[in-house]
């Protein structure tokens, strides 16, 4: 440990190369690529007409009102509006900016129990794993809600340690703001956690302490549970039916909208999720025993290990409901990089990866056929010309630099660490991310600039696109068309609609006139 120490920058340098890196991942491409459909135009799309309309207790998509998530994202997107106008930057930016401090949470956290190398190393980890580089800077809800959480549990482990009673008051405000981001998962994952872990340490009683605290309890229901009351109290019945029991209790208990998988579902998102770190999972799982006999290690599989469970078991599975077990996860991989002997273990991965990210757009043409949605072939197809030369050289670059590391000694036990995390921002930021937005998100965009010159009301039919409200500034009507609409679908629907005349087309994203016949 010493001799890996000793190879190390000092932590200052540390800071300033992780907080530069943190910088260019979240902020200066933040409005480059359009709003991705469904959430993210979604949420842009609510907070614009919250904005419009004036009604700030209740988020409206299309004019109907919305239950299926809490107040607090429309409220921090439709405050961006208001100082950086209708745009990409403005949706993103709470996203962005909550990440930033997730990252700030992680970094200082585990600074203080594990040391600042760790902690530098797990917070460069997490701030450059693929899921968090694409989700913690969508218009979405994910990171606001984690962050709140994440400070919770930390709040509560802190408190295990120095039993300073203001630790569960942080706590406690927290989890508030967490269950006014999400619901009643920000209280099922700290409670479900936080019981294990002292039930292992044989602490119930200290558990039954922090939990039923009378002042925490307050703290929390003055956060948290206002806007509930009043929501309820504005709108009803309905209001319960479709917030806690449709999104939350059904939501949980059968798929929705075909979001379903098995229980080994999060096993990839988990490798994938992770990469370019994914390669420590390895040394990690080599070491569960003795890492186990740790409080703090213990504390995070505990936290990892709820969480997979829950969401393994739940009806409908999507990739970011796991997204909460990650500041554990990455905090154990700063651990098990600072007891690594060799890097190759971490390095093969990242560089295999790579490989597959440079290649997949030569096996493309070879793949299409088999795909049984015609949208998404059409897609697929029309993207073939994006991924051309300069792509295949830039990924050529990029594997290069990584695997040039598994042949030479490092100098510095730093450097692999930050030109595999350096690496894997460039390709998703620079090559992925601008290419896929431009492929299945621009054509939206410019069918809505073109529909915002219309006069009449678009019909949206066939697709569900609510970033085209956004981009055209216009409620859409939700309804078959009928002669002399102007309608927006996909290219594959066209033939369903009759004789027609095409005002745009790009990208199997078709805004028609329905011709009339008579």
């Amino acid at each position: 440990m010493k001799r890996l120490a000793s190879r190390f920058l000092h932590p200052k340098r540390w800071t300033a190369i992780l907080l530069g890196i943190t910088f260019l991942s979240l902020f200066p491409l933040l409005g480059t690529a359009p709003l991705f459909d469904e959430d993210e135009g979604f949420y842009a799309e609510a907070s614009r007409e919250m904005l419009e309309n004036g009604n700030y207790l209740t988020a409206h998509l299309n004019g109907i009102p919305q239950y299926d998530k809490p107040i607090l994202i429309y409220w921090l997107q439709t405050f961006s509006f208001r100082i950086f106008g209708l745009n990409e930057f403005a949706a993103r930016f709470p996203s962005a900016c909550a990440t930033f401090l997730w990252m700030l949470a992680i970094l200082g956290f585990t600074r203080r129990h594990l040391g600042p190398q760790c902690g530098a190393l797990s917070a460069l980890f997490f701030i450059s794993a693929v899921e968090i580089t694409i989700i913690g800077k969508a218009a979405i809800v994910d990171s606001t809600l984690n962050l709140f959480m994440t400070q919770c549990l930390f709040r509560f482990y802190d408190y295990t340690q120095n039993k300073k009673i203001r630790q569960i008051y942080a706590a406690a405000f927290y989890a508030g703001l967490a269950f006014l981001a999400k619901g009643p998962v920000a209280i099922v994952i700290p409670f479900g956690v936080t019981l294990i872990y002292c039930l292992t340490q044989k602490e119930l009683r200290l558990w039954l302490k922090t939990v039923f605290n009378l002042p925490a309890i307050l703290i929390f229901s003055l956060v948290a549970l206002p806007w509930y009351v009043i929501e309820y109290l504005n709108q009803g019945t309905i209001f319960i039916q479709d917030f806690f029991l449709k999104h939350n209790l059904e939501r949980y208990s059968r798929a929705f909208e075909d979001h379903s998988g098995s229980v080994f579902y999060y096993i990839p998102v988990i490798i994938i999720g992770t990469l370019p770190h994914c390669g420590l999972l390895f040394p990690l799982l080599r070491r569960v025993r003795s890492l186990w006999k740790q409080e703090l290690p213990r504390f995070c599989f505990i936290w990892i290990g709820f969480v997979l469970i829950l969401f393994s078991f739940g009806g409908t599975k999507l990739p970011h409901y796991v997204l909460s077990a990650f500041p554990p996860l990455f905090i154990l991989y700063g651990v098990a990089y600072e007891r690594l002997e060799r890097h190759r273990l971490y390095l093969l991965p990242a560089a295999v990866f790579l490989v597959i990210f440079l290649l997949f757009p030569l096996v493309l043409p070879s793949v299409i056929p088999y795909v049984r949605d015609d949208f998404a072939a059409c897609i697929m197809a029309s993207g073939q010309s994006l991924f051309g030369t300069d792509y295949t050289l830039f990924c050529c670059l990029l594997t290069a630099a990584v695997t040039l590391l598994l042949f030479i000694r490092p100098s510095a036990s730093f450097r692999p660490a930050v030109v595999v995390s350096v690496a894997y921002l460039l390709l998703i930021n620079l090559a992925l991310m601008p290419r896929i937005g431009t492929l299945m998100q621009s054509p939206v965009r410019e069918a809505a600039r073109i529909a915002a010159r219309i006069p009449e009301q678009a019909v949206m039919w066939g697709h569900n696109l609510p970033s085209f409200a956004f981009y055209s500034r216009k409620v859409p009507a939700l309804r078959t068309p009928v002669p002399g609409d102007v309608l927006i679908t996909k290219k594959t629907r066209l033939s369903e609609v009759g004789p027609h005349k095409i005002l745009y087309e790009k990208n199997c994203i078709v805004l028609a006139r329905i011709l009339n016949t008579y």
